[in-house]
């Protein structure tokens, strides 16, 4: 059961999201761009509230810690979230308990700055922006909406250049704010060391690629290949791809879960390391026999595609046996029927259950009790204790005692 102070901080990220509506709703969206899956960032009708719900899944904050909140509101300027801040802080501090350091400040100089000159664009800029990357002004028919296209094709990022480029679309107030970038923040890759907020946040997919482009035939063929080597281990997948892609359990197959990787841009012909990373992830390198395109997955490359915390859980269901998987049902309360796996169950206990809303603190004393140490150390090392998975307002089950 979420305790006061938990139950006191979920009905403030209510508020402050709803401070955040129609175009701020934008703004919090470009704000939050390294924080959030591009998945449920594309979703036409998402709401200031789910997108502070996945930052807080992902453990970039908690109750006794919103500095990336406050900054939110420095930068925005709405004065009710600003109140908001000001009135839980207040009484966060009231309790007088010891709170968890804080997390980096984490909106880089190049987010700042560009909301600061987005906030500037004119209806001129906008036709300007139209013209020069060949965008459809019908479907994007504002300033927010078309950054958010031009970050998620990579058009644009923190690189000197395509900053520079879009600045010179730009009104001179908006450019200015573009040009005063202190250039030492600024990087020649798009890889701006500020963009993330600690070591434990999920690399935004999509970055540059070091495989060689594929034609786009070779590309389709790649995916269906890949499919199908695949396709008895969807489950394994859906928990894979489950921060990533907005009800991944509900893809029936891989091609689908594929589809909707490659519909977000986190799968192209010309960036295709998802995959390789996949590969390397759930160990199944025997597929590079069948599909050459992956071979980089059998180098030591540093995954980038998946958290710390996602990676435990994939190592989590590997060493878990069926038997083992339904002494580990049984005392969590999950019906025989609703898993078919150790991979679904574990997808049930991270979503259903809210077995590791405060980390996974206890879910490691509860498989140590029932003498599976071999699966609790693979969550023991890498795993950030303050990371949510799931969302404090689904209740716990209570557990039965073993058998």
């Amino acid at each position: 059961m979420a305790n006061k102070r938990e139950i006191r901080f979920i009905e403030f990220l209510r508020n402050f999201g709803n401070a955040y509506k129609g175009n701020k709703c934008r703004w919090l969206r470009f704000l939050l761009y390294d924080y959030v899956s591009l998945s449920l960032l594309a979703c036409e009708d998402i709401t200031g509230h789910q997108l502070l719900n996945e930052v807080k899944e992902r453990g970039n904050i908690n109750y006794t810690e919103i500095s990336l909140l406050s900054e939110i509101v420095e930068v925005t300027n709405v004065k009710v979230a600003d109140n908001l801040v000001q009135e839980y802080a207040t009484k966060e501090d009231a309790t007088k308990e010891k709170t968890i350091p804080p997390y980096r400040k984490a909106i880089s100089t190049y987010r700042k700055a560009l909301f600061k000159a987005l906030r500037e664009v004119s209806t001129d800029d906008l036709h300007k922006l139209y013209a020069f990357y060949e965008l459809d002004s019908e479907g994007l028919t504002n300033i927010w909406d078309i950054v958010f296209h031009l970050e998620k094709q990579k058009r644009l990022d923190d690189t000197k250049e395509k900053i520079k480029r879009f600045a010179s679309m730009l009104n001179p107030m908006a450019k200015a704010i573009l040009e005063d970038i202190d250039v030492t923040t600024l990087t020649d890759t798009g890889t701006n060391p500020q963009s993330a907020s600690s070591t434990e946040q999920v690399t935004r997919l999509g970055e540059p690629s070091a495989h060689k482009d594929l034609t786009s035939k070779k590309f389709k063929l790649m995916l269906s290949k890949t499919a199908k080597w695949y396709k008895d281990k969807i489950n394994m997948l859906r928990l894979l791809f489950n921060d990533i892609i907005q009800n991944a359990v509900e893809h029936k197959d891989v091609s689908s879960l594929f589809k909707a990787l490659n519909d977000c841009a986190d799968l192209t012909r010309k960036n295709y390391k998802v995959l390789i990373d996949m590969v390397r992830v759930t160990d199944t390198r025997g597929v590079v026999e069948d599909v050459k395109s992956l071979s980089d997955a059998n180098k030591d490359d540093e995954i980038t595609s998946f958290s710390p915390y996602r990676q435990q859980l994939m190592e989590m269901g590997k060493v878990l046996s069926p038997q083992e998987a339904k002494e580990v049902g049984y005392l969590y309360d999950v019906p025989d029927d609703e898993y078919t796996d150790q991979w679904s169950l574990i997808l049930h206990l991270e979503k259903s259950k809210n077995v590791f809303a405060d980390g996974a603190k206890e879910i490691i004393k509860d498989l140590n009790d029932i003498n599976l140490q071999h699966v609790a150390s693979k969550l023991i090392t890498k795993t950030n204790p303050n990371k949510r998975s799931c969302s404090p307002d689904v209740p716990k089950s209570k557990k039965k005692k073993k058998r």
